[in-house]
């Protein structure tokens, strides 16, 4: 029955979705006969989305499809691809404007070039050659447009078709555009794709047909038929020679099929323009061929369910196809480097007499075990995180929009809001090199729909609950059928409003063609003058593993083919590194002006550090311990190398941390480049980035810019999934090579951050008491708050029910209280849930009272930073704390460089069964934390709770010995009734759980709990219907905690 879906084997729980492509009927309840012969295709893991690309690549290798997916490089780039891009834009600009004249095409032209200037620098090629080529390229476009572009077929208007008889004739007009660059996904046929252009195509078909006396006649005696049609037809431009070849048919067929789904209509054909001979092909859609294609898609979605599906490759299995073995299609393959280390590092073969063979020892003779043994480890430990951000992304349409925001994943029932006008315009400056590239391009505010607003439960909903935040990558799709429409980022979130920066625009008039087309296909009237509902959904899969899966690769890779040997022989090897004469390096700093400036505001650990960095040949590393000055060495050095004429590359995981970095160069004398997303670029240094500096028009120009800086910034990707963890991801690359090399290490051990209290915190639960205050002043650091008269005439004034002997708030505000465990058990303040979230209300509240105190004592909010190790707990907080924005509101990995006089940390966990989840377990996030206080520290929390940990055990014991509890009383948060929040609580989900009775048991109590987690075990409701699907009831986590920074912490 099924050797037309795949030869590929079916295994029980598989997805399967059925499509009838014909007129067949499917009964979603009785049973099917599908044969060859049928119209119905079967789509095999539909929920795995393949490029069209990918599947036309397929037919002549399986392998490299798959292998382009896993690992994808952003350094392979020709000449000729560059051309055809930018002559691709400038068509779909002309298509857009509906203008063909010389002088606008040479605007467009010269507007690309400047976009496309780097590409212009990788490739060496000057702006005159590019204008050249691109010009002497797009000379088709004119005849194009005088032949094709109209709303009736002219006569010279020939559409070519390889399927045409002699006697079969057709013209084409392209009369409207719909769409440029359109993205499409499709769960339905587990395809997406990016059209160049939609098009509204009326063609002019004229059939002959010979005369019934002689088959011999002429013209004369035979009869003549012609129809017309217009159809919604994917429009390809191929740059290269026109060969309709089966690559591009095979792509411009599968195309037909998304265009069919987004439109709603019927999409015959498929159009391939070429440009070099002016000629448009049409391309129908063939059953058979299409059925092919239908086959090697399930073939490829088969070998990747092996690696995304959530269960572990078998020792000796393979996940994917083997090596066609042609050596001159091999040998061309721009996959070949990663193909070859894929056969010896992953799947182990030896092979000394294939036709390939030589090209395999060539590319591979240089690795040994040990470093196949490496990539093959490190390889399958990023798999890990990409299983469970496949199983997001299918959540699009596996679940409706109000079931995946129960999830805190989606925001259901969005509303453009035509009113809101963005305070900068994002395409001011279009011509910014890439700027065409960018995700941002336009902004929008969302609100909830006035139908869902006036809903009482909905209303209710605040669009703070759930796991999206601000940067996070989203979906802009229109419910329920019209998936990804756009993709962007969060810009701004408030408990009302979500404002989007967005690569597509949201035009209603376009938008309102395709709904109505699905309502249509649907038996609904559709209504034009209903504001159109989107869903929002996080987007966890915007980036995806390929580009980390590059860089490692890169590693093992040949000579010549990109590899670093020496990374290869230090990071893999671990090689021993070598240190120059120190003599030498203090030489150096001596006598250079600027490095003895530098040094000379250093202490004597921190110029140990740097003495050591300068006098290394490989690499040094600095353990920095809190409050050591870390990041006063990191842009002391960068200082002293540029001095020494030495380029320098600053990367973290957070912007935050390159941020804070980059904030104490500001008046550095050298050129800086902060490249990345400018949206998360802190205020004070964009000035760095590209963005802000005057826009390049010439190579020469770009690359000053780019180029002459001698230092770069940037962040880094990072992977947190506990089972990676457990695998050895746990271990970071400055472990590995301190554990293998001591000697490489160089401590800093004086802190000049927090005074005395607080360190000990630090000093004997973490560093074995090797920290050291820097000198007395900073040991009996304290607070002093500049005015105390709020505290006794208003806080505990007459008739007031608070007396300053018992006050909480007193206690807490003295001078001797440095650093002080807040007990709430008494109160009780129990944490509660927003879906799968854990937030804690009354600690949010006291958190305010206790803010408030302070400046109403004269304490500024910049001395004040508050912490949290729970995103949705920083929500509330930011809610609660909105009118002080200069108090810094963090977890504990943005808090970086963000020293405070005085920080405040809610704990958030408090309940019946001492569950705490996965963050609390984290000694390093406690530890960051705890430190970045400088003169007190006040941690709000349940000691009965929080009791449960090792860790937390060994501080409560330390805390009790200093006596540094102070327990609340009952109902102590409600004693300040004049400190009280003025914002009440945001709205609590409908899904969320009061605070139930310190007696009672709830489910965030449970062993089994899931708020620092995905709840697997929730039934999807199909978006789509299809018939007969059947989902695999095991959840791919199998119970592990999951991407803790996606769901609670934040990077």
């Amino acid at each position: 029955m099924f050797s037309f879906v795949s030869s590929h084997p079916r295994i029980a729980g598989d997805t399967l979705n059925l499509v009838n492509v014909g007129d067949e009927d499917i009964s979603p309840t009785g049973k099917l006969a599908i044969s060859s012969k049928s119209d119905i295709i079967v789509i095999h893991h539909p929920d795995l989305l393949l490029t069209a690309t990918s599947i036309s690549n397929a037919p002549q290798c399986r392998r490299k499809p798959l292998l382009s997916q896993l690992v994808r490089s952003s350094s392979d780039i020709t000449p000729a691809l560059v051309w055809g891009n930018m002559l691709h834009e400038v068509m779909q600009t002309c298509m857009a404007a509906g203008r063909w004249d010389e002088a606008f095409m040479d605007e467009q032209i010269d507007s690309v070039i400047r976009k496309n200037l780097a590409e212009l620098v990788k490739i060496g090629l000057s702006v005159a050659d590019a204008r050249r080529e691109v010009k002497a390229r797009s000379k088709g476009l004119h005849v194009f447009s005088e032949r094709y572009i109209s709303s009736t077929p002219k006569p010279d208007a020939v559409l070519a078709d390889t399927r045409a008889t002699p006697q079969e004739s057709a013209s084409l007009a392209v009369s409207e555009l719909h769409d440029v660059e359109e993205d499409i996904w499709s769960p339905t046929y587990g395809l997406k794709g990016k059209l160049d252009a939609t098009v509204q195509a009326v063609i002019a078909e004229k059939k002959v047909a010979p005369s019934s006396q002689s088959r011999s006649a002429t013209s004369a005696g035979a009869s003549a038929s012609q129809t017309t049609t217009t159809h919604v037809m994917p429009f390809e431009i191929k740059t290269g020679r026109a060969n309709a070849g089966l690559e591009h048919r095979a792509q411009t067929m599968l195309y037909t099929l998304l265009a069919a789904e987004r439109y709603a209509s019927d999409v015959p054909a498929g159009l391939l323009y070429y440009t070099q001979a002016e000629e448009v092909v049409r391309v129908p859609r063939s059953r058979n061929e299409l059925r092919g294609l239908i086959v090697a898609r399930n073939e490829l979605a088969a070998w990747m369910m092996k690696r995304s599906g959530g269960k572990e490759v078998k020792e000796g299995e393979r996940f994917l196809p083997e090596t066609i073995d042609d050596k001159r299609v091999c040998g061309r393959c721009y996959v070949l480097d990663s193909c070859m280390l894929y056969r010896r590092a992953v799947e182990n073969v030896e092979d000394d007499a294939s036709p390939i063979a030589d090209m395999y020892k060539l590319k591979t003779d240089h690795l040994t075990q040990d470093q196949a043994d490496f990539f093959r480890k490190w390889e399958a430990l990023i798999s890990l995180e990409e299983q469970d951000l496949v199983r997001f992304r299918k959540e699009l349409w596996t679940m409706n929009a109000r079931e995946r925001e129960e999830k805190g994943r989606c925001f259901h029932s969005m509303v453009v809001d035509h009113s809101y006008r963005p305070a900068v315009e994002v395409d001011a400056e279009p011509d910014a090199p890439s700027s065409g590239h960018k995700i941002h391009r336009f902004t929008y505010r969302f609100v909830r729909s006035p139908s869902a607003a006036a809903n009482a439960e909905t209303k209710e909903r605040s669009l703070l609950n759930g796991h999206m935040a601000v940067g996070d990558a989203t979906t802009v799709s229109i419910e329920p059928h019209l998936l990804a429409l756009a993709r962007g980022f969060i810009l701004s979130l408030s408990p009302h409003d979500v404002v989007l920066g967005v690569d597509h625009e949201l035009s209603p008039e376009k938008l309102h063609l395709r709904h109505a087309g699905e309502v249509a296909a649907g038996s609904a009237k559709p209504d034009a003058d209903a504001p159109l509902v989107f869903r929002i959904d996080k987007d966890e899969m915007f980036g995806g593993m390929g580009r980390i899966r590059d860089n490692l690769s890169r590693l093992f890779y040949a000579s010549g083919a990109g590899n670093d040997e020496r990374r290869l022989r230090l990071v893999v090897d671990l090689a021993r590194p070598t240190f120059q004469d120190k003599a030498d390096v203090r030489k150096l700093l001596q006598d250079d002006a600027t490095c003895a400036r530098v040094m000379g505001g250093l202490n004597a650990s921190q110029m140990g550090a740097m003495t050591r960095v300068l006098s290394a040949d490989d690499y040094a590393l600095i353990l920095g311990m809190p409050g050591t000055g870390k990041t006063t060495v990191i842009a002391a050095l960068i200082r002293v190398l540029v001095a020494a004429g030495k380029t320098v590359l600053l990367t973290s995981y957070t912007h935050s941390a390159v941020d804070t970095i980059l904030r104490k160069l500001r008046d550095a004398e050298f050129g800086i480049l902060r490249l990345g997303n400018v949206d998360k670029v802190h205020p004070d240094i964009r000035h760095f980035t590209l963005a802000d500096r005057r826009i390049p028009t010439t190579i020469e120009q770009l690359e000053h810019q780019i180029m002459s800086p001698p230092v770069v910034a940037t962040t880094c990707l990072t992977i947190d999934h506990s089972s990676s963890s457990k695998g050895g991801l746990e271990t970071s690359l400055f472990r590995r090579l301190s554990d293998a090399h001591p000697h490489a290490v160089v401590d800093l051990t004086h802190q000049y951050r927090m005074n005395e209290d607080i360190m000990l915190l630090s000093n004997t639960l973490i560093y074995s008491n090797r920290l050291k205050c820097g000198s007395e002043e900073v040991a009996k650091r304290s607070l002093v708050l500049p005015d105390r008269s709020f505290l006794e005439h208003e806080l505990h004034g007459v008739g007031s029910s608070c007396q300053t002997e018992s006050c909480w708030i007193e206690h807490l505000l003295t001078e001797s209280c440095k650093a002080v465990f807040v007990d709430t058990d008494a109160i009780p303040a129990l944490d509660s849930r927003v879906g799968d979230l854990v937030q804690n209300d009354i600690e949010a509240s006291l958190v305010f009272q206790l803010t408030e105190a302070l400046l109403k004592s004269g304490i500024r909010e910049q001395q004040i930073g508050v912490m949290t190790l729970y995103r949705q707990q920083i929500k509330l907080l930011s809610y609660l704390l909105h009118d002080h924005p200069a108090i810094d509101v963090l977890t504990a990995d943005k808090s970086q460089g963000r020293d405070k006089d005085c920080i405040i940390i809610s704990m958030v966990r408090s309940n019946g069964a001492g569950h705490i989840g996965d963050l609390l377990k984290d000694w390093r996030r406690l530890n960051v934390s705890f430190t970045r206080a400088q003169s007190k520290l006040v941690i709000i929390g349940s000691r009965k709770t929080l009791a449960g940990t090792p860790l937390l055990q060994e501080f409560f014991v330390l805390m009790e010995s200093q006596k540094w509890i102070h327990a609340l009383q009952p109902g102590a948060h409600e004693v300040h009734p004049q400190l009280a929040p003025t914002r009440t609580s945001f709205p609590r989900s409908p899904g969320k759980r009061p605070a139930p009775a310190a007696s009672s048991s709830s489910s965030s109590d449970a062993p089994n709990d899931t708020s620092e987690r995905e709840n697997v075990d929730a039934s999807p409701s199909p978006k789509r219907s299809r018939a007969k699907i059947t989902y695999a009831s095991e959840g791919v986590l199998k119970g592990r905690p999951i991407l803790k920074d996606l769901v609670n912490g934040e990077k």
